[in-house]
């Protein structure tokens, strides 16, 4: 009598995501949403769901670390570079369930852009209120971002629309940074009276973000194809401020206008969103200032010095690693989040663009999962078993191990032929 050693192992494959690692500067990415539709802005729950917006007209949803392929919303959208752009949530979320979305339309002959309240009920997102319509849009110059202050109120970049008067016209919305109460009124201290204009003079700001100190910086797009220069810039924007569009540009003066904290000079950034890092998960990058940039093909890192209005450190991350970026938000969990943006026209799409991307330290681990097999769970109990573990990228968690599948060792008797 013979005994044969039969193993059977029992698995159940799924895709793995492994993250990319850049000793430099001591951080990895890793792909966190993949075969995306030139994704504009990001944003989460309480609970951990990623909303994010699609520039063809979708809201989509990333929910327990799977994306849905079903947008939570689709509308029609206008505009060449307009369409579903900006995006964000209620700061009081948990109590009302807002959503606010600012998206371009065509209306007969005209693009405009509006920006819409949404509640989110029983897994459907229902049109609330509009806060504002009538923004200028055309093909180009859209603006888009909007982002809650740390004082309360609803902030919202306005482009010119290719109009470039518009910006130094208070009658009209375009080529401003507007500021209004959450249902769409206005704030009573705001610099002009009965007007949401919070500054004027831009020509198409896409990235607004605060310091832990409450200064708020704009990221805002140049006149690359204009005038033969660039001069994108980087402003610090207080009340009433007028920067200069299209007057002045770079580090030119005139009385009342006010200049930027840094500029591209003859070169172009394109840069659209952006976001004071102020978490200490990635310790060497807390208080510094991001933002994405389009045609650059990379991530800005700054550091600033704003009672003096200057720049302490400027550098530029992730050069050509990944194409266009859009945007870059930190996340609940304290890692960066960075959106691209290669599908727009402009980009040179690769595999699987485009994508929501996951920064964190080169050496964050994940805490250990425990696991016991016990009687329930196998074959055949009292036998010698090994078992096939696996790593696994999950939204708002990172690499995980899992055990996919045990292997059974079993012992069969066989007669041997005489």
């Amino acid at each position: 009598m013979k005994e044969l050693v039969l193993s059977l192992i029992f698995l159940s494959l799924i895709p793995i995501s492994f993250a990319q690692e850049y000793p430099e500067l001591q951080v990895k990415v890793e792909t966190i949403a993949d075969n995306l539709t030139i994704p504009w802005s990001i944003d989460w729950l309480p609970d951990g769901t990623i909303l994010f917006t699609e520039r063809n007209g979708n809201l989509r949803i990333i929910q327990n670390g799977i994306l849905l392929q079903e947008p939570l919303l689709s509308l029609n959208v206008g505009g060449v570079e307009g369409g579903m752009l900006g995006m964000t949530v209620d700061p009081d979320y948990s109590e009302n369930n807002y959503i606010y979305l600012y998206y371009t339309y065509n209306e007969l002959l005209t693009t405009k852009n509006k920006l819409v309240r949404y509640q989110f009920l029983d897994g459907s997102l229902i049109e609330d209120k509009i806060l504002i319509d009538g923004i200028p849009g055309g093909p180009f110059h859209d603006g888009g971002r909007i982002q809650f202050g740390p004082d309360g109120k609803l902030y919202v970049t306005t482009g010119e629309a290719g109009l470039p008067d518009l910006s130094q016209d208070l009658n009209s919305l375009g080529g401003k940074i507007l500021r209004i109460n959450s249902d769409g009124t206005i704030p009573h201290d705001n610099p002009w009276k009965n007007s949401p204009v919070y500054s004027m003079g831009h020509r198409n700001p896409q990235g607004i973000d605060w310091d832990k100190s409450g200064n708020l910086v704009a990221t805002e797009h140049g006149p690359s194809g204009w005038r033969g220069v660039a001069h994108d810039e980087i402003n610090k924007i207080i009340a009433g401020g007028n920067y200069g569009w299209p007057d002045i540009i770079g580090d030119e003066k005139k009385e009342n206008l006010l200049n930027p904290i840094l500029h591209s000079g003859k070169d172009t950034w394109a840069p659209s969103g952006a976001e004071f890092y102020n978490s200490n998960k990635i310790p060497q990058w807390e208080g510094k200032y991001f933002f994405a940039a389009l045609r650059g093909s990379h991530l800005h890192m700054i550091e600033f010095d704003l009672q003096n209005n200057s720049v302490i450190s400027h550098e530029k991350l992730f050069q050509d690693e990944f194409g266009r970026i859009r945007d870059v938000q930190t996340g609940p969990d304290g890692f960066l989040y960075i959106l691209t943006s290669n599908q727009d026209g402009r980009g040179t799409p690769k595999i699987n663009d485009d994508k929501i991307l996951r920064i964190t330290p080169i050496d964050y681990k994940i805490p250990s999962i425990n696991y016991t097999l016990n009687e329930s769970n196998s074959i055949d109990s009292g036998e010698p078993r090994g078992y096939v573990m696996e790593l696994y990228a999950f939204v708002g968690v990172g690499m995980v191990g899992i055990i996919i599948g045990f292997i059974v060792i079993k012992k069969i008797k066989s007669r041997e032929k005489k």
